[in-house]
């Protein structure tokens, strides 16, 4: 995976995310949505199998940086309950 900002403000982010797909970036989006800073999470994937997606969002005037790194330690948190729950029901 690679990150480019291809552009920022004090509120809006547009980063190309180079080498990931659909389930990465659907995650994010839903994370973003459920922020009460967030008032437009969305990405473009032009051609799923030649260009990047590109991620945008607009906030409140919150720091977009900051939004989308607590947005991804919610999803790792998320992931990382998962697994625990998972173990423990698959555990014979």
């Amino acid at each position: 995976m690679e990150l480019t900002i291809l552009n920022k403000t004090d509120n809006e982010i547009s980063i190309k995310v180079a080498g990931e797909t659909h389930t990465l970036l659907n995650a994010l989006k839903v994370a973003l949505l459920g922020s009460k800073h967030v008032e437009i999470a969305t990405y473009d994937i032009k051609h799923p199998t030649i260009s990047d997606p590109v991620l945008f969002v607009r906030t409140d005037g919150a720091d977009p940086v900051k939004v989308i790194k607590k947005a991804s330690e919610d999803i790792f948190k998320e992931c990382d309950e998962f697994i625990k729950l998972f173990k423990k029901k698959t555990v014979d």
